[in-house]
């Protein structure tokens, strides 16, 4: 099962989350307010996922990608976070590899310069082709597919090509690297791109 979650970090929803899933060792006045939320947030799909409410920790892996724990030392699902512009993202899999990423749209930021430096051949010609709309769609599903694969920023911006011609919405199945993967693309809100990666083969 996947499940995932997108909210607000200013709103009264992220507040009564806060509220109810938030737990002692949370608060800290060194965790920005978009971690605790993204606890929270975290906590509830996987309570609704697995029927444990309590005993949830977090840790991350060297290459930055999150990991769930239970108290119970049972098995936990893949879990996936991302932030952008006061949204929180987070996205979770009980089999397999999983990852997600939002990017609000900054006018003026140099999409062919990063394009350029960070995709491959065919991303970039889609980028050429599809302006903004185009490059926030790659960008989010480069950084999707690489936190899911536990490599980070350095795989996301390798240049080479592994998302080029997905639609701009939708969900598609794709060979990525030797391995089936399901790319999902939105616009949840006006100016912000969601980008889904998910494998049910685990590592």
């Amino acid at each position: 099962m996947v499940q995932g979650a997108l909210i607000w970090e200013g709103g009264a929803k992220a507040g009564a989350l806060m509220q109810r899933w938030s737990r002692p060792g949370d608060t800290s006045f060194s965790v920005r307010r978009r971690s605790l939320l993204a606890r929270a947030l975290l906590r509830r799909l996987l309570a609704e996922s697995t029927g444990a409410e309590s005993g949830w920790t977090f840790d991350g892996e060297s290459s930055g990608r999150p990991l769930a724990r239970r108290a119970d030392g049972g098995r936990a699902p893949a879990i996936a976070i991302s932030h952008s512009g006061g949204w929180v993202a987070c996205a979770i899999a009980t089999v397999g590899q999983i990852g997600i990423d939002i990017e609000i749209d900054r006018p003026g930021r140099d999409i062919l310069g990063i394009a350029g430096l960070a995709f491959g051949a065919g991303e970039r010609r889609d980028v050429e082709r599809g302006g903004a709309g185009a490059f926030y769609r790659i960008w989010t599903a480069r950084e999707a597919l690489a936190k899911a694969r536990g490599h980070g920023l350095a795989e996301a911006a390798d240049g080479i090509d592994r998302v080029e011609g997905a639609p701009a919405a939708g969900v598609q199945l794709r060979q990525i690297g030797g391995e089936a993967w399901w790319l999902v693309h939105a616009t949840p809100v006006e100016g912000l791109t969601l980008a889904v990666a998910y494998s049910y083969v685990t590592p």
